[in-house]
Formats: structure tokens, sequence, C-alpha cells
């Protein structure tokens, strides 16, 4: 795990002063090594946190047979499989890196070598011979890639921060991302970011620039939309549940430095925690675990902590994360993100990485990436609703109304039950030129957001009132919207302490087997994620398996906010001054009074506001109506 930087200008020179700049502005996702590499009008550097092969031999920028230079950020997991291929077909290596086998991969395959990688990536690779820079991004988008181009300059790189530091001068606000987030709290699903012209790539895309023609060709290398269903029964779709998973987990459980563990007490993360355990037992490993807790029962999971503690090896480090400390860290916070971010949950994780760092691990295996593709959010119940009433299951559409009542009803949720029920039957019972009008009429009441009509009208536009109820649709829809944005917070929370994040849940095996399957092997009789719950019945103490509630990662913000009201009311004041070209102050000062005392979990608008009041004063962003 590291960071990557690169420029290249078309005429004219590389300021070497200000390149160095770039690579050591992110000292914190590799302070074990640094290496910086210049040829003609090409710049490329690399910070090195060492994972794999500790020794001075994984130095980058990595110069392979003369031919390539290649810096890069992530692991290749299967590189000891990938490894024993090339050394078939004659190619020697010289270190035990996944950085050698990487780039020897280039050497064989070309482009298409990224297909058989099963990791997180984000590199940039120099060929001499063909005068391009081949970059990529792994399918999902666990690890980012930056960039920015003009007539005669390219950059890329790990952070945001390193793309301005490279261009220099104010940098402009998006005004439209910047919207998106203030009202819908939506982020990472484009290829824009907050900041006007910055751009990233996304999850399954590699960028060529051809060195010649100054030409960039951006494409999908990876779609999810081909998956096709499998015909299988239930049965047997959790024994290979079983089998895949596991075998993703042993995979991440490959690294010369220490392992630890992000354990929530929720589902997902608990089924890594014991299944890891499981495959490391015979090694007798030290192994630790990190969780945020809280001491109001309403946002802690101890319990469930404990349940998983005392049925593993797996010594439990608690931290509790309070309101005192979230405004000393925020700014911080928000520089390492390079974006404002839209609940406190953030600041919950960076806690749980800053205590790792403290402890001595270097990497930690997170189950993010579980709910979009188990149904474990709430919306889900919709799609599985609409998924029997379309096909006129009426027997079984009751049987899953009923058992959702029986065992949701009064939980997690923030949607009401009527809401989750109405939103399949809907949009299947009405006809298409009333839902238009209702929509119409409904586009923006429902919100009861303090913004003028216009620009709600800016930002709702081209969004769908009543999207399509299909699963498949559902989960891809989950991973663009949601997923992506989870994913930059969880690279920047560990990198910022200096330790690999690692997914067992986002190994592209898993996700294109669990998209194969129906939406029913996923929610039976009420209950989410069925297939990892039996596929694990073994292996899960009971009282995690058979859990029904879900917290979520959360934190008091709700309270916070409530029981420090004038507090607040004073960062949101000064979060409008800063915003006020693009919002009104006197409004959202009014909304939020009017809420005092009552802002509810999971309203996180106040917070949205604050954090980008004051990502628009750390980073010095201009904000332009006209923009």
């Amino acid at each position: 795990m590291c960071g990557i930087a690169c420029c290249f200008k078309r005429h004219g020179t590389i300021l070497k002063e200000d390149f160095e700049e770039m690579v050591d502005i992110i000292e914190h996702r590799g302070p074990d090594d640094r290496g910086t590499f210049y040829e003609g009008n090409l710049a490329i550097g690399h910070r090195r946190l060492s994972i794999i092969d500790l020794s001075p031999l994984g130095h980058q920028p990595f110069i392979y047979k003369e031919k390539y230079i290649l810096s890069f950020n992530g692991e290749i997991y299967n590189y000891i499989e990938l490894k024993e291929s090339l050394e078939k077909k004659g190619y020697c290596f010289r270190t035990k890196t996944d950085t050698e086998v990487l780039v020897a991969m280039y050497d064989y395959y070309k482009e298409s070598c990224v297909n058989k990688f099963n990791g997180m990536w984000s590199f940039v690779l120099y060929d001499r011979e063909r005068q391009i820079l081949f970059c990529s991004r792994d399918r999902f988008g666990v690890k980012p890639f930056y960039y920015w181009h003009d007539d005669n300059s390219f950059l890329c790189a790990s952070e945001i921060k390193q793309i301005l530091k490279g261009i220099g001068g104010k940098p402009q606000a998006n005004i439209q991302r910047l919207l998106e987030f203030l009202i819908l709290g939506d982020q990472d699903y484009t290829d824009e970011t907050m900041f006007s012209n910055v751009k990233q790539l996304l999850g399954g895309q590699n960028l060529i620039l051809d060195l010649r023609s100054f030409k960039i060709d951006v494409h999908k290398y990876y779609d999810l939309e081909k998956i096709q269903q499998k015909k299988i029964d239930y049965r047997q779709a959790c024994l290979e549940f079983q089998h895949t998973f596991q075998s993703s987990v042993k995979l991440r459980l490959r690294a010369d430095v220490p392992i630890g563990y992000c354990l929530s007490g929720g589902l997902d993360s608990s089924s890594i925690v014991c299944l890891a355990d499981r495959l490391l037992k015979e090694k007798e490993v030290c192994q630790y675990s990190v969780s945020s807790c809280f001491e109001d029962k309403n946002y802690d999971e101890q319990e469930y902590i404990d349940e998983v503690i005392k049925n593993t090896n797996v010594k439990p480090i608690k931290v509790f994360p309070t309101e005192e400390n979230l405004f000393n860290k925020i700014d911080k916070i928000i520089w390492h993100m390079d974006e404002p971010f839209g609940s406190t949950s953030i600041y919950a994780q960076w806690s749980v990485f800053e205590c790792a760092k403290k402890r001595g691990l270097t990497v930690m295996l997170d189950g993010q990436g579980a709910d979009e593709q188990l149904a474990g959010y709430s919306g889900f119940y919709s799609v599985l609703f609409a998924y029997y009433l379309k096909k006129l299951k009426l027997l079984s559409l009751k049987r899953e109304i009923d058992s959702y009542l029986r065992l949701r009803a009064g939980t997690e949720t923030h949607v009401s039950n009527k809401q989750i029920i109405l939103a399949a039957l809907i949009p299947l019972m009405i006809p298409e030129k009333l839902k238009k009008r209702l929509a119409k009429k409904a586009r923006y009441s429902h919100l009861g957001l303090p913004f003028s009509e216009k620009l709600l009208e800016r930002v709702m536009n081209n969004r769908e009132i009543y999207p399509v109820k299909d699963d498949r649709k559902y989960i891809l829809d989950s991973i663009r919207y949601g997923m992506s944005a989870l994913l930059h917070f969880e690279d920047r929370d560990s990198m910022a302490h200096s330790i690999e994040s690692r997914v067992p849940f986002l190994d592209y095996r898993l996700v294109e087997y669990l998209l194969s399957l129906p939406i029913t092997y996923k929610i039976r009789n009420g209950i989410t994620k069925a297939v990892l719950r039996d596929g694990l019945n073994k292996i899960l103490p009971d009282k995690i398996r058979l859990r029904y509630s879900k917290l979520g990662f959360v934190t008091p913000e709700d309270q916070w906010i409530n029981q420090n009201f004038r507090y607040f009311r004073k960062e949101l004041s000064e979060a409008c001054k800063s915003l006020e070209p693009l919002i009104e102050r006197d409004k959202i000062l009014k909304w939020f009074d009017k809420n005092e005392g009552k802002i509810k979990r999971g309203d996180f608008l106040a917070w949205r506001l604050i954090c980008a009041g004051r990502w628009v004063k750390l980073f010095d962003v201009q904000i332009s109506k006209e923009n």
C-alpha cells in the first residue's frame, strides 16, 4: 500500500522542486521509502508502505528490463499464483514482491493483464517502447486514482491535494458535485470530484496517455452488468458462498507485517474475524481487533463484539470516540479526505485506525462492501416485495411482508414500514403519466430542505423518483452511489495512519458470484444476508448469525448536536458564511433553529454543511454561482 505521483508536460520542463512536493505531501501513505524517476518531460514518484517483501528490492518507481517504469499502490493478492504461471513461460524474478509480478504480467499480456489480477490497485506504468502511460484502477475502486490534464500537462496521483499542489493557484469548486453532496449526500459516483477539472478513474477503468500525440483514452475494462444469473439450489449456493468467501479471506491474510481486524460487532466484520481466526489457529498468530464503542447503548455493539471475542483467539481493543475530540480533529480528517464527508461515522472509523496504528498494526481487514451485495439495506425489502408482486407470487409476497413486519418493526430502519412496502408497490400499480405528475409535484416538498427551488431543481432534475425495483440494478446502483464513497473514506482513514485496509467482500469472484444469485437467496423469511448466515452456520456464533437488528457503523451524531445545540449552531453559521455565495444562510439557520433539540438519527444535513464549510476554508476553495 503506497502513494503514486506522475507529471508529464508536452512542452516546457518539469520543476523538480514542485514535483518532489507532490510526492512528499503524501508521506503518510508511504513512510517506509520514497523514490522518483525523471526522463525528459516525464516525472514519476512513489511513497512506499512495505507490506510484502520488506527489503529494498521493492523500491519504486520500479524499473523492469529497462523497458518499463512502474509506480504502484495496492496489493495483487494472487501474485504467487501469477508468478508461478509466468515462471512456466520463462520469466525469472529477482524480488518477492507483487510489484515485479504486476509489471511482468504487463510485459506478457499488455493492458489485458488487469483482468487476471485479484486485488486492489491504482498504478501508472511508463512503457518506453510504446511511449505511453498505462494507468489503471481496480475493479471496484478500492484504491484511488485522480488525474488532471489540459493542453500541455497531465498529472495523476493518489490524492487530490497532490494534484492541487501540481497545478498551483486557488482551486475552484465543482458546483454541481458540491450541491449534490450538500442536498443529497451523494459523492464519488462520477468521474468528477468536488474540485473543478480534477477527475478520477472510476473502478474498473484504464487510462492510456499517448505521449507523442498527447491523446487520452479512458475506457472500462470491467463491467458487472455482464454477469449472468446462475441456476443453483439454495443449499449448494450456501456451500459455494462459504468456499469463495474463505478463499477471499485467505488471500487477504498474505502479508509480512502484523494483521488486525476492524470489528464492529455486525454480521459482516464478525464473519471475517471468525473465519480468519479459524484459518490462522494452527499458525498461533497473535490477532487483534479494534472496535468503535459508545457508552450510549443505542449506538453501541459491545454485546456482539464480546461474543465474537469469546469465540475466537482474537484480543480486543476498544476505542470510545467523543464529541469533544471531534472538532479537535475535524480539519485534519478533512485534509486527509480531500473532500467533505457526510457523517461523523468517518470520525469513528478514523479513531479505529488511529488506535490500530498505536498498537503497531499495519494491515487491517474490514467488512466493507457486504451490504450492497447481500441485501443488507432496508431498501432491499422493497426490491424483494416488487419481485414477488411482478411474478404474481402473492402468497410468497404476503409471507415476506409478514416476516418483515415481525422481525424488523421497531429496529434500525429510519424509513417507516409503510414506506418500505409502498416503495415496492407504487411503481408497479400506478400509470406512468400519473406517476410523472405525482413525481413533479412531490419532487421537492418531501425533502423539507432549506434550499431554494432553483438549487433543488438543479440537483434533482435528472434523478429517478421511482427507480426500477430490479435487484440487479439495485445492487449496481448501491455500488455506484454508496459503496464508492465508503471506499474513499476507508482508504483515507486507513492511509492517514499508514495502514493498509483490505476488504474481503470485494474479491471480484465473490462479487460476481453474489450478483449471479437471485434476491430470494439473500432475503428469506424476512432475514437479510441469508446465504451468508446459512453458509457460515458452523463458523459464526449463533448470537451473531441469528442477529436481525442492524446499527451500521454509527455515532451518536444526533445526540451530540441536540445536546450541544448552541455550539453546533455557531459552527453551522460559520460554515454558511463560507458557502454563502451558493446557499442562503438565513434560510439554513431558520431551519436549524426550528429543529432545536429535535435532530433525528440519520439526519446528516447539518453535518454536511458544517463539514463543507470547513473544507472550503481549509483548501481555500473558490465558489462561484456561475461555474
